[in-house]
């Protein structure tokens, strides 16, 4: 994808209540690499977790994890505040992109993470951003900037057992101007699966506009599970995630 490219089923991933942890955004070769980070914090137990890499294509992912081998997911015990770090080594010469999911399956308290990704291009610093894990929803609200050069992206996930179609919808400007007049469909994503894409590409409405919108899918399909990154890029190549100002939970 421009820009970003080179960015068990639900039911069975409820722990004690808790859904997986989903780290919407990891990337991994060419001129990208990532560190995914999982948390057994603010508990006296041990925490057995899962963690599953997932393509485009809802299916499993294969990276290369440095002291792992060639592996789309593993089965770990974190002590009480313990932690993990695995960190893909980058050796395939074209990126592939896709998502993390962090499925619990012992332990008293929800484990938590993220994933920081790195994009290193000869003769200049190091840039990178973190895709933060979190607990699906059924629509997150994100800010954009596409002023003065700068271009945000986005890159969502579909967590539910269905095949959803994703839209944006509540666009509006910084001087509270909606900026379109029905919900604009970014794709049909299938079960697990994962895009990417420039919010300009898609909604040419975004061009030189900065405010917010809402990610969200069709609950009437039963598709109530979502988790999605944004990510601000610079003009002069450095970019930072943007938080979401608001998840609703399904």
């Amino acid at each position: 994808m421009k820009r970003l490219l080179a960015l068990v089923p639900l039911a069975a991933a409820v722990m004690f209540g808790q859904p997986s942890l989903i780290i919407p955004h990891i990337a991994d070769g060419g001129s990208w690499q990532s560190t995914v980070a999982v948390f057994n914090s603010f508990s006296v137990d041990p925490a057995r977790v899962s963690i599953a890499f997932r393509g485009d294509d809802g299916g499993l992912l294969t990276l290369p994890i440095k002291n792992f081998g060639a592996i789309s997911s593993l089965e770990l015990e974190l002590p009480s505040q313990g932690a993990v770090f695995l960190e893909t080594s980058a050796t395939n010469a074209n990126a592939q992109t896709g998502w993390a999911e962090v499925t619990q399956l012992t332990g008293n308290t929800p484990v938590r993470g993220y994933a920081v990704f790195r994009q290193r291009v000869a003769g200049r610093p190091d840039f990178e951003a973190v895709s933060m894990g979190l607990r699906a929803a059924d629509s997150l609200t994100f800010p954009f900037d596409n002023t003065s050069g700068f271009v945000t992206s986005f890159a969502v996930v579909n967590v539910a057992v269905a095949a959803c179609g994703v839209s944006v919808s509540a666009i509006f400007d910084e001087f509270g101007n909606s900026l379109t007049a029905r919900p604009k469909l970014i794709g049909n994503l299938v079960s697990h699966g994962h895009v990417a894409f420039v919010s300009t590409d898609k909604i040419p409405e975004l061009v030189n506009r900065r405010g917010y919108l809402t990610v969200n899918s069709d609950p009437l399909l039963g598709c109530t599970a979502l988790a999605a990154l944004a990510l601000r890029f610079n003009p002069s190549g450095p970019f930072t995630n943007l938080l979401p100002l608001r998840m609703s939970a399904f």
